[in-house]
Formats: C-alpha cells, structure tokens, sequence
C-alpha cells in the first residue's frame, strides 16, 4: 500500500490543486482557505434565507449552502437570488442535493456549485446485504451514470462547480457491500462519480470526506489525497467534521479533524459544522484557516517524504509499562492526563489539589497524575516532598530552570514518583545523565523533555539508555510546533518501545482549545501518546483537566461522559435542533461512554446510527424514529414523547444508570 498522501509528515507546505471557481470564489490553486457555512432556514421561506445568508454574508462567510430537498425548494431560488440581488449581496450560493436529480437540474441555473451526495444522488439506502459480480457491479455504475450525467453537462454548460460530498453516514448500501463502512468505501465512492464526470470532460469539481467520528474522517482524507497522487488528480478539497455537535466539544471535534488535515497541508475550503446558530461557525472556522492562511512553508525544509506508520487505520504505538507510583503508564493502558498545580507552599498546594479532586468528581473524573515546579529553595522542596508523600495523587516535578543540576539538586529529585528534566541543558554530559537515571530506577518515571532545535540529537540515546539498563524513561518535547515536532520524535523512537509524553503550553485557553486539539489530538488520532499534559497560563488547572479529558473524549480513546452525534441543522430539519438537543443532554448526559445521534433528518441520520449506540431522527412533521445502532425500533413517535421514550430504549436495553448511582471510575 502507498502511505504517501501529503509533501511530508514532518513539515508544513499545502497540497498542490487546480482552481475551481465558485461564482467570483476560486477553491484551491494560489487562493486562500475559504470559508463556508449553511443555513438553518427553510428554502421556501424567502424571508428567513435570505436573512441567514445576509448575515453569514457579514461576518466573513465566503460561500453559503442551502438545502433544497424538492422541486418547491427550487422554485424558490429565483426569489431569494432577486432578493440578494436587491440587497447587493454577492456571496455564491451552493445547492444541497440528496435523493432528487431532477432538483439538481433546476437548481443549476440559479446557483453558482451543486453538492451532490454519491451516496444517495442515484442510490437509495436500505441497508440490503447483497453480493454483486462484477458485470453487476459494472451495469450499477452504468446507470448511476445515466442518471448523473445531465446534471454534469448541464453544469458544465452554465460554468457551474459541483461538490462530490461523501458522508460517513451515507455511504450506498452497493459501496458497503463492497467496501464496507470504511474510509476506503469513502474514497471509492467519490473517485466513481469523478470518473463519471470526467468522461465528459468536466473537472471543475470539490471533494469531500465526512464523518461525525473525526479519526475516520482523518483516515478518509488521507487515503482520498494518496489515490488523487496515484491517479494524477489535482481536486481542491472540502473539510468538515459533520454533526459536530455544539459548544466547546463541538469545535473541539472541529479543530481535530479540520486543523490537523490542514496542518498536513490538505484543505482548501473548509466549513465547521455546530448544532448551532450557523453565525457561530465563522468565528470558529476563522480560527482554523487563519492559522493557515498566513503559514509560509520554509522553502527547503530537507525533509526527504519518511512514513513511520500506516496512515490510513488507528494504531497505537506500543510503550512499555511503567508504573508512576500506583498509575500504569504505557502498552494497553489508556492515555493518562497529568495536571499541572503551582506549589508556594504545601498548604496552597493541598488546597489546590483538593478542589482539583472535588471538580473532577462532578464531572465522574479521576485525577490520574499531578506535577508541580521543581522549587529552587530547598526549604519548599522539603514541603513538597512532604506533601507528595501524603497525597494520595502520584505527584511528580518539573524542572524548569536552563542551569545545570548538581548533585545536592539530583539528590532533592530521586524521591519523587515522576521527573522532568531536559537531558541536555540539566547535565553536563551523557555520563552524569545516566548516573541520574540509574539512581531513579525503581523510584518512578524519568521523562526527557527536549526542546525542539534538539530532536536530532536523540538519535542513539535510546540505544545509550538500553545499554546502561535505563527502563523507566519516556520522552516529551517543548515545541510550538506539536503535530510536525512530536512525528519527528516518534520516528526516532519507532524502534524502541519508550512512552511519550504530549506536553503542550500555550498561554490563554482560547489557544490552547484549538492548538491542543490540532496539535494534541491529530497526535493521538495517529496513535502517538501514553500521557497528556496541558499547560495555560491563564487558565484554572480545573478547565485544563477537563480540556485533557475533552480531547480524548473527541479522539474516541476513553469515553468520560456520554458522546453525542448531533447535526448543524438545515431546512430539512423537522424539529428544533438546538433545543431538541440540549433537552436530550438534560436526560442522558451523565451516562458515561453511551454515543447518542440527535439527528434532524434522514439523510445521514440511519448511517450515523451505525457509530452510535442510540439514534433520535426526525422522520416527519413532529414525528420521530428512535434507533438502536442500525436498527428501527420505534417508528413515528410523536414529537412530545420522543425523550421519554428514547430513555426507556436506553433503560431497556440495559445502558441507563440513575444519577446517584453513579460512581467515579
């Protein structure tokens, strides 16, 4: 299998892509990252369309898509493009196809892009389980053509773009049969439909690969890019991370997905999907392409292209087990989060440490592992020495000072459960570090934190650890530059079975959300990491832990709280998206690793039931279908008993503890 799908995993510099233009928008080639959203509003409601565009329109929004799931949908375009018109709007509108190709007709003349779903543009999904030959296989594809085509000429013919979007979700019952529910199955069926495009020579085409779960959206992507490099296609891509959901695990998820497939240097185009107003994604969206939008890759960064794992599937990295006190770190135990607490004196650190306990344990948190600063006055570290003894937390110290340790300072460190020192700027040379490690054998762990200027300077020491008979070590970086950093620190340990620590700092927590969820978690989405450890300097140690926890929770590596699937909302939408879901968190969100899809519709809704353990979806005008996985079990319910019914599926089916019941784990 190729692994190659981006310049490098180690360095930043954008994909190259052809232009596709967007009414005055160009997409890819030399244009910056645009920026997209869609409206809430009921296409047939002028009004209220035109209002969401306008306001999108405001604040930034490059491209705006609607949805337009009938004919009376398309006949009101004409309408609401006059009434932009009268409003000097200029913004391009795209259109939202599902399940109607003769919409699709109609719609061209009247926007500037028609998204269409391969999934469902000439399929219906039933979940049939089938086998097809392959003059079967061929005389499908025959007839998806014939249905696709006229929409293709007639773009082509009216210098309209198009959006090949496959959803996760929505993937044709022929593709699962074939493919599977895999990214693979992703990739296949878009490269179909480009096919079917090409052969008549239209390329003005945007692709896109999305998920609600964001590792399979990475892995999606990833894969897309490889083949578009084998077959020699130059298509812009089109990032999202779709049903989100809301708040900071919304843009979390976000961030995750759409900031580390950027951070490779894919994406030209992105839109942030919440189950909120869609104003909110803009802000949020403008965080992610900024970032990008003003990257200047180095010009020779002399990194030769080196995969060090497979990019397409999660697989974790094996470390060794080593023990921090009574918490196991490494092999199959799951990712730790260490917190970072001041220390002035024992009785500030006692109480910080007992408010960090009593707040995790209304979230049904554990505090795994605390660090403090290494005190230079040898009374407090006398104090803290005391003080770890009587925590029942193991307590761990980092060295933070650039001077080198001496012997009364190494002396000070052996007690401790954990140690972090920096192996080239506390020691002299390699021979004093490992008389330091060897009296630390047996006490605990010693992580090396490296700056990063310095990575390459690791190369033999794994070996030198090995030959002195140094177990308990793991490695972490002090970089600004995490995802590329952190690689280049794993390829290095690759042949070794060390931990690594993900140590982040940022310096107010709005950056640290989004710089530790593309940093941190496109790490962990790579399987790289056995502990997490996040710094703010202007945050509580409280949100800090709970951001730790967020980001494992958005990865899927430990499920703390109960996960939701829930969509942005658009006008196919047959309830209140926001409210429907809030009133939903209300009543379930306190059972720990359930996965609940609140979804509006049925476009994606039965497809993202298949990563949820429960699904609400709108099935008509205050009727809902409630899932288990896959499957039906109660249809049209009325809107007004939908909550209580969906929590007696859950009791039913054996997943619903009492609030009071519950236990911290």
């Amino acid at each position: 299998m190729n692994f190659r799908y981006n310049y490098s995993p180690f360095s930043y510099k954008r994909r190259r892509t052809r232009e596709v233009k967007v009414g005055d928008i160009g997409i890819g080639g030399k244009n910056p990252i645009r920026i997209q959203s869609m409206i809430t509003a009921d296409t047939r409601d002028t009004q209220n369309s035109v209002r969401q565009i306008l306001e999108l329109e405001k604040i930034g929004c490059e491209i705006v898509r609607l949805t337009v799931p009938s004919q009376p949908d398309a006949d009101n375009l004409p309408n609401i493009r006059k009434e932009l018109r009268r409003f000097g709007s200029k913004v391009p509108l795209v259109a939202d196809i599902h399940f109607t190709p003769s919409v699709a007709l109609k719609c061209a003349e009247w926007v500037e892009k028609i998204r269409v779903n391969p999934g469902n543009f000439a399929d219906k999904k039933k979940f049939a389980v089938r086998d097809y030959s392959d003059t079967e296989y061929k005389e499908e594809l025959e007839r998806i053509s014939d249905v696709f085509l006229p929409l293709v000429s007639r773009c082509k013919e009216l210098g309209v773009s198009m959006r090949i979007g496959t959803n996760h979700g929505s993937l044709s019952d022929r593709i699962m049969n074939r493919y599977g529910d895999t990214p693979l199955g992703m990739v296949e069926s878009a490269l179909e439909f480009i096919r079917i495009a090409e052969s008549v020579g239209y390329k003005d085409i945007v692709v896109s690969m999305k998920a609600s779960n964001p590792q399979v959206m990475i892995q999606a992507y990833r894969l897309l890019c490889s083949r578009f490099l084998e077959l020699q296609m130059d298509y812009p891509l089109h990032l999202g991370v779709t049903e989100a959901g809301d708040g900071k695990d919304g843009r979390i998820k976000s961030a995750i997905g759409i900031g580390s497939l950027l951070e490779d240097g894919l994406g030209d185009t992105i839109r942030v999907s919440l189950t909120e107003d869609p104003v909110h994604e803009i802000p949020v969206a403008r965080v992610l392409a900024d970032k990008f939008n003003s990257k200047i890759p180095p010009e020779a960064d002399g990194i030769t292209y080196s995969e060090f794992r497979n990019p397409y599937t999660y697989q974790r990295f094996y470390s060794r087990p080593i023990n921090v006190a009574n918490v196991p770190i490494g092999e199959t135990h799951p990712v730790r989060v260490e917190t970072v607490l001041p220390f002035s004196s024992s009785s500030e650190f006692n109480s910080a440490l007992s408010n960090l306990r009593n707040f995790a344990k209304t979230l049904s948190l554990d505090v795994e592992l605390v660090s403090v600063p290494f005190p230079e006055d040898p009374a407090l570290r006398e104090e803290l020495l005391e003080a770890a003894g009587n925590s029942p937390i193991p307590i761990g110290v980092l060295v933070e000072q650039n001077e080198l340790l001496y012997a009364d300072d190494t002396e000070d460190l052996k007690p401790f459960a954990k140690v972090v020192v920096d192996p080239f700027h506390h020691f002299q040379n390699g021979d004093l570090l490992m008389d330091f490690l060897k009296t630390r054998e047996g006490r605990g762990m010693t992580e090396l934190r490296v700056q990063s200027y310095q990575i390459e300077s690791l190369k033999g020491l794994p070996e030198m650890l090995q030959s002195n008979g140094i177990e308990s070590v793991a490695f972490s970086l002090h970089s600004s530059h995490i995802l590329h950093d952190y690689r280049k620190l794993a390829k290095i340990l690759s042949d070794w079975d060390y931990p690594i620590v993900l140590n982040g700092e940022f310096q107010e927590a709005e950056t640290a959300l989004y710089d530790a969820s593309i940093g941190i978690g496109g790490l962990l989405t790579d399987g790289i990491g056995d502990i997490l450890r996040i710094q703010v300097l202007s945050a509580e140690a409280e949100s800090v832990l709970q951001l730790g926890f967020d980001l494992l929770q958005a990865t899927r590596l430990r499920l703390t709280k109960t996960e939701y699937i829930s969509c942005p909302s658009c006008g196919r939408t047959l309830f209140d998206l926001q409210s429907t879901t809030a009133r939903i968190k209300e009543r379930t969100g306190h059972l720990k690793g359930v996965k609940i899809a609140v979804m509006g519709c049925i476009v994606n809704g039965p497809g993202e039931m298949a990563d949820a353990d429960f699904g609400y979806v709108g099935a008509g005008p205050g009727k809902v279908h409630l899932y288990r996985g896959k499957e039906i079990v109660l249809k049209n319910v009325p809107y007004e008993e939908a909550d209580e019914k969906l929590v007696e599926l859950i009791k039913s089916s054996g997943m619903w503890v009492e609030r009071e019941s519950m236990e911290t784990f």
